[in-house]
């Protein structure tokens, strides 16, 4: 299996209430039948099927993510406990690296959690949608209320403390990109992980005529790429890479596995906007193997095929090689499962050409050399409405069954 990567969902409630968010607010409420916390006896299954996983695959690296939910509403005790374990572990396998994360919306960030994150060597990424107005538009608390000035002092001390603030940050066209792009330099902050709108093809909420947040990503781009103190924007960094053959595109999620609270094996959590109950799989770390998820249809798909399991669109698409389709929650409809382009096709293509075009204007002999022509957007839409979506081979519809059952 290709994935070196454990989410770990330790507390299944949040006390935010986004309304944008996957996990309570797109449909499934699979949540409420979940612990609130994970148990000792599940981060004992988890610290064991792992140590299992890594022998077997000879893994040299490794990295648990704490999530939820809100991960700080778990008990400080559960992060010494869940570390002095993971000792032993780490004794066994001293040959492996390790590393830690924690996602959190950052309204309980105190001195005492930024204390526990130095004494672990724990990496904090904070939920922050730029500006007061932009964030408090859906991060609001249970009761309506806007929650950025309680992040912003979150941000604020950890910046202090630990010198590094990383931030994930979902994307509203709403809001200038400049003014986004002026309030996280305003935090000082080191790291914005620009994030797409999770939509499938029965919610998207834009025009598919038109380029939203294309035209949102590319303005935000021109600004980025003037500013000579530039904060780090892995969307930017990954196509840039991609162009000068420096290394991989960053345009799709990374292959990871989710354990929930009560132990269930999960791919990631954003299909969760497919509907309810759509990623459960009937598999729990108690009484299975990581690798077992690869038995699934939709683990499956998510691990071994995401990437090349395309409609026929997407296969014939010139861009196919940047995009690889696009993150594989945006291409679900119920109508065909997994057998579309993505909703953000349009998107993809405009925002693909901007970021091209730019560098063949800055390096045109590396690109005349090689024989590389600028991307022109309207001839690959139009070639692409040219091409029948569904996919030619009847063996190939199977990687898209909507239905998650056991192979």
């Amino acid at each position: 299996m290709n994935f070196n990567s454990l989410v770990l969902k330790i507390a299944s409630r949040c006390n935010l209430n986004c309304s944008y968010c996957f996990m309570y607010n797109l449909g499934d409420t699979t949540y409420k039948k979940q612990p609130k916390f994970m148990s000792s006896k599940i981060v004992d299954a988890v610290l064991e099927k792992t140590k299992r996983y890594i022998q077997r695959y000879k893994k040299k690296e490794f990295s648990f993510t704490f999530h939820g939910g809100e991960p700080l509403l778990a008990s400080k005790e559960f992060y010494t406990t869940f570390m002095h374990k993971f000792k032993k572990l780490q004794e066994e396998l001293k040959e492996v690296s390790f590393f830690f994360d924690i996602q959190t919306n950052g309204v309980l960030i105190d001195e005492e959690w930024i204390d526990l994150f130095k004494e672990f060597n724990i990496s904090p990424g904070i939920s922050v949608d730029g500006t007061p107005k932009a964030h408090d538009m859906f991060r609001v608390d249970h009761k309506g209320k806007g929650s950025y000035a309680e992040v912003f002092k979150g941000v604020s001390l950890l910046k202090k403390e630990m010198n590094y603030a990383s931030i994930a940050c979902v994307i509203n066209t709403k809001e200038k990109p400049q003014e986004i792009y002026d309030s996280f330099k305003k935090m000082k902050v080191d790291h914005v992980n620009f994030l797409i709108p999770d939509y499938t093809h029965d919610n998207f909420p834009f025009d598919n005529s038109k380029t939203e947040i294309a035209d949102w990503l590319v303005e935000l781009f021109d600004i980025w790429i003037d500013d000579t103190e530039r904060f780090k924007i892995p969307i930017f960094i990954g196509l840039i890479n991609n162009f000068l053959r420096l290394g991989k595109e960053s345009l799709n999620e990374s292959t990871v596995l989710v354990i929930e609270t009560n132990g269930e094996i999960e791919a990631i959590d954003s299909l969760k906007a497919c509907g309810h109950g759509f990623t459960k799989t009937g598999l729990n770390i108690a009484n299975n193997e990581l690798e077992d998820i690869e038995n699934t249809s939709l683990g499956k798909l998510y691990f071994n095929d995401f990437n090349t399991k395309l409609c026929t669109q997407c296969r014939e698409c010139p861009l196919k090689e940047v995009c690889k389709g696009g993150r594989l929650v945006h291409r679900y409809s119920r109508e065909k499962g997994f057998n579309n382009p993505s909703v953000y096709c349009r998107d993809l293509v405009t925002f693909i050409a901007h970021v091209q075009n730019y560098f063949i204007k800055c390096f045109p002999e590396m690109h005349a050399k090689e024989n590389v022509e600028p991307i022109d957007v309207n001839e690959i839409i139009e070639y692409l409405k040219t091409i029948d979506i569904g996919v030619s081979k009847e063996k190939e519809l199977e990687s898209f069954s909507v239905e998650n059952k056991v192979l």
